[in-house]
């Protein structure tokens, strides 16, 4: 039987490094946003999976099975250098690991260098493109202000889960940017070959601890998943399961 790919799109409840757009979530850690968060860890404890992959580096595995060793023992995090406590690994993936009694967790991250020359070299050179490409990042970007303010973690993940608004996220920010340069210097086809080499290691280390009748669950920033789901739906020997179905 396929293993059985549940794709869940996150946002990052922390720090998340430098992005296009600002990343400034409600505190998770609110009573407030913690009862929120229960309700969708009760949704997802649905799907029941036996392995949670999540959005860490691959070469700090033992690392992070560390401190999720310690986690299982006493439900904190302890100080580390790799994790911190409001992050979505930690109050998703660990969560639902201790529920269900996991031995372990499965990080699936290599970065990449994600080159930005494109960008000012669509200032500089592209200006029609780079005044719409800005407009659609301030929109996206007071969007999710909006709905950091007013929407549940629930609702928040239904949204970022809704095929219609992956596709559309990917669309803005992915391909728009692809048309910049031309001739010796494609820009924009450059950065995202990059891109789509991060979803690729990804992919391959997903399918490095897949085995016939898995059920994962996969834990990423919402922005991996258009490429990442439609790898899942190719690859003949898994099955793509939708996580709205599991949101309702």
């Amino acid at each position: 039987m396929k293993a059985k790919i549940l794709m869940l799109g996150t946002y990052h409840f922390g720090s998340c490094g430098e992005h296009l757009i600002e990343n400034n979530p409600k505190n998770i850690m609110s009573d407030k946003k913690q009862k929120e968060l229960k309700e969708l860890i009760d949704k997802l404890l649905k799907f029941n999976p036996n392995k949670i992959a999540v959005e860490k580096d691959k070469d700090k595995e033992d690392e992070l099975n560390r401190i999720y060793f310690r986690y299982l023992k006493n439900g904190i995090i302890t100080e580390n250098n790799i994790l911190e406590n409001k992050s979505e690994v930690a109050q998703i993936g660990f969560r639902l690991g201790k529920a269900l009694n996991h031995e372990k967790i499965y990080p699936l991250d290599k970065g990449v260098n994600l080159p930005m020359e494109w960008l000012e070299y669509c200032e500089d050179n592209e200006p029609k493109v780079y005044k719409s490409f800005m407009n659609i990042i301030n929109k996206l970007d007071n969007e999710d202000k909006e709905d950091y303010e007013n929407l549940t973690v629930l609702e928040m993940f239904k949204k970022m889960n809704d095929t219609t608004n992956i596709n559309n996220v990917h669309s803005d920010l992915y391909l728009y940017p692809n048309q910049v340069g031309a001739g010796s210097n494609y820009y924009g086809v450059d950065s995202l070959v990059e891109w789509y080499r991060r979803n690729l290691y990804i992919f391959s280390n997903l399918q490095k601890i897949a085995k016939e009748n898995d059920r994962i669950l996969v834990i990423y920033g919402a922005g991996h998943c258009k490429i990442l789901r439609d790898f899942i739906e190719d690859y003949n020997e898994f099955e793509l399961v939708d996580a709205s179905d599991y949101l309702k």
